[in-house]
């Protein structure tokens, strides 16, 4: 590239332009240019600094470990921070396409960079928004993160780790309201022999299908619907009775009934069904959430030995 040219792109940066033209100048003339081949890389996490690099053509990538972290092209430049602080480079660039740069080294960023306040201040004001930035995107990152750990990666409800979760703040909320905590466990009747009889990947869809109805079943913000594991799923309902419970158990059964899903190979009916075990308690303080859960899961096996596609409401008592 032309000295005019680098130049003209030298001034598109925004701490450059801030620089006598004297010094600008003699970058122009001075600076090594280095030109770069898509994935090849500039310098490498952990390597020592000498070198800052400004970008006059294409586009560079930025890459901490495994994770890519930053794009930038003409105009954007990499590794000052290693010559500012004498440490070692925080992350890797490499070309994201053919890309040309200019090599400013610790010698030449010392001898017309450093000597200007205003284009320090400037740089630094940059690295701070570029370091918000990453720090904005990493916290996005971890908290997108942490939700995908609770989901249940096939059907998107949520996982038996957030139904733990949620069922001992729930159960502790209750005990300090004095209000009742349902849980309606739900399982597909017959699945294995679904299961083996059309395929896993029709299993699957099933168990997708399943949990929409299961995650429709109650549309107040503050229940849960969760995947339990295999083809059960179950419903953690705060400050519903009972009754109410019941009733909206009932109306999943017969909704996964209106699905009308054929199951040829189910000894009960020729379309698919659940049964379903329905448990309530208002908590006493320092009582334990797996005491509901044992009589739910009795609930829903006395369901199934009663015959399946059926709802069955158990008490402690009867537990």
């Amino acid at each position: 590239m032309e000295v005019a040219q680098r130049l003209a792109r030298l001034r598109e940066t925004d701490f450059l332009r801030l620089l006598p033209l004297e010094s600008l100048e003699l970058l122009a003339r001075e600076c090594r240019e280095v030109t770069l081949v898509p994935g090849q890389v500039l310098f490498h996490e952990g390597e020592e600094g000498r070198a800052m690099y400004v970008v006059l053509e294409g586009r560079v990538g930025v890459r901490k470990g495994d994770k890519e972290i930053a794009v930038g092209g003409a105009g954007h430049y990499y590794g000052e921070m290693a010559l500012i602080e004498s440490k070692a480079r925080s992350a890797t660039v490499y070309a994201v396409e053919a890309a040309l740069v200019l090599e400013i080294s610790d010698e030449q960023f010392r001898q017309h960079i450093t000597g200007s306040p205003a284009a320090l201040m400037a740089m630094l004001k940059t690295i701070s928004s570029r370091s918000r930035h990453d720090l904005e995107k990493l916290t996005e990152t971890n908290v997108e993160l942490e939700r995908l750990s609770t989901l249940d990666t096939l059907t998107g409800l949520a996982n038996r780790r957030r139904f733990d979760e949620v069922l001992r703040h729930e159960w502790r909320r209750s005990a300090r309201e004095g209000t009742p905590l349902s849980l309606v466990f739900c399982d597909i009747d017959n699945f294995k022999a679904y299961n083996d009889g059309y395929g896993h990947l029709a299993g699957d869809e099933c168990l997708v299908k399943v949990a929409r109805a299961v995650s429709t079943a109650s549309q107040r913000p503050g229940d849960l619907a969760a995947r339990y594991g295999g083809e059960e799923f179950v419903l953690v309902l705060p400050g519903t009775s009972e009754e109410g419970a019941r009733i909206l158990a009932e109306r999943l059964r017969a909704r996964v009934v209106e699905l009308a899903i054929p199951h040829a190979h189910s000894s009960l009916a020729p379309h698919l069904t659940i049964s379903l075990g329905v448990a309530s308690a208002v908590p006493r303080p320092g009582s334990d959430p797996a005491d509901l859960l044992e009589v739910a899961d009795r609930a829903l096996y006395a369901a199934k030995d009663e015959g399946r596609n059926r709802v069955k409401v158990m008490r402690p008592a009867e537990a």
